[in-house]
Formats: C-alpha cells, structure tokens, sequence
C-alpha cells in the first residue's frame, strides 16, 4: 500500500509494545495539541491523550486534525465496545459497517454548513478483513454519552437495533468524515452490556476485561501494521 494510514487507539493502547520504540511527536492543531506516535508508514494515536481522559472529554477534533495535517486521508479505528447479543462473546473482533449517534454529536462546522452523511470505509474495511486472521463479522455500532454505563433496560431498546455498544465512535468517525478522511473501524467486545449477561457491569470489572484482551489486541495490531502499511 502506498498511502500512510492513521490507526487511532483507546486505552489498552498505552500498553501496547508497539508503542515502545515508536517515534513520538506533539502537534499543535487549531483544537490542542496531539501527542503522535510513528512506526513505518502509520501514524498511531491514543484517542484519549496523554491524560487519559474519559470518552465525553476526548478531543476528537483534535486527533483527527492531526491526521489531516499530516496529510494522510485514511484513519483505522481500534474501539472497545459492549456486546449487545449473547453470540457476541467477549474476545470477539468486530468491523463496524454503520453506527447510531444521537446525542452530543461534535462538529468542526463553526462558520459554513457541513451538511454531511458520515459513512465507514468499504475500501479499508475490505482490506482488512482480506489480510487479518480472524474472522470479522460486520456489526452496528450505537454510541452513547458516557462515561456511565447503560441500564438494562437501555440495552434491551439498544439490541433491537444495534449489535455493540461503546463511546466514541460515532463521534470520532463524523469529525473524520467533515474533514474528508477514510474511516473505518474494528472493535474489540471487552464485556457483555449490562443486561445480556447476569452480572451489571461496573468500572473495575470492565478494566479488568480490556487488560485480559491486551495481548489479543497486541497481536491484532501488529498484524494491521504488516498488512496496511
């Protein structure tokens, strides 16, 4: 592939020994600075910054500005997400193929009208799935607000109509699309949503789950690198 390609990350990211010997660089973008990191021809992201902020403070425009001004048009998404039906399991990687955002949808429209229909990649999706391992079957994600978690009975409307359920996405891949960059995403299933499985879902158990499919994910991302760049 000739393109550089921009692979934006969450959390299990910071752990991840990719990172280790990577080139680092801070960008000044309109929206704050972006912390950067480089390794062949990707440019990797921490979607959460160097503060780790929860996904109602993340700076989406910023990331993605950084992408922009970098001149690489084409952003793959690694994102931690809920499953919604029981046949999800956790450990299960997904391709996101549309997503449900409602609420607190951000904008980098300030002066002009950006009448936009934000729309995942085929092109990257197809890619994806050609050179990568395991098996991906293609989902729809829905994003709400955070940083709670969803009742029961929010899921069980959810379910109805989405397959996942997670934080950022939605908001992350419509700033992506105002600035006219390919966008598609893969997601990790890191827990049952609160109601598909017996036990409600709190913050301590979630982290506990992202960190027992860290290595899974490492190994996930290092195969994107050979074959996408």
């Amino acid at each position: 592939m000739d393109r550089k390609i921009a692979i934006i990350g969450g959390s299990n990211l910071f752990e991840s020994k990719v990172l280790h010997d990577a080139k680092q660089e801070t960008i000044r973008t309109p929206h704050g600075a972006v912390t950067a990191y480089y390794t062949g021809r990707a440019m990797l992201i921490q979607r959460h910054g160097l503060q780790n902020d929860p996904p109602h403070k993340i700076n989406h425009k910023a990331n993605l500005s950084a992408v922009k001004m970098r001149n690489i048009d084409r952003v793959f998404a690694i994102n931690s997400v809920g499953s919604l039906k029981r046949e999800i399991e956790p450990g299960t990687c997904c391709l996101v193929r549309d997503f449900i955002s409602f609420y607190n949808i951000p904008t980098i429209d300030t002066e002009h009208r950006i009448h936009i229909t934000p729309s995942m990649s085929i092109e990257i999706g197809a890619e994806v799935k050609a050179c990568v391992k395991c098996q991906l079957s293609d989902v729809v994600y829905w994003q709400t607000t955070g940083p709670r978690f969803e009742t029961p009975a929010e899921i069980r409307l959810m379910a109805n109509f989405a397959d996942v359920v997670g934080m950022t996405l939605g908001s992350e891949a419509t700033i992506a699309c105002e600035l006219g960059l390919e966008y598609a995403s893969v997601c990790m299933v890191d827990n049952y949503a609160n109601g598909i499985a017996p036990d409600l879902l709190d913050f301590d158990s979630f982290t506990k789950l992202v960190e027992g499919n860290q290595a899974e994910m490492d190994a996930f991302l290092e195969e994107l690198l050979q074959c996408l760049c």
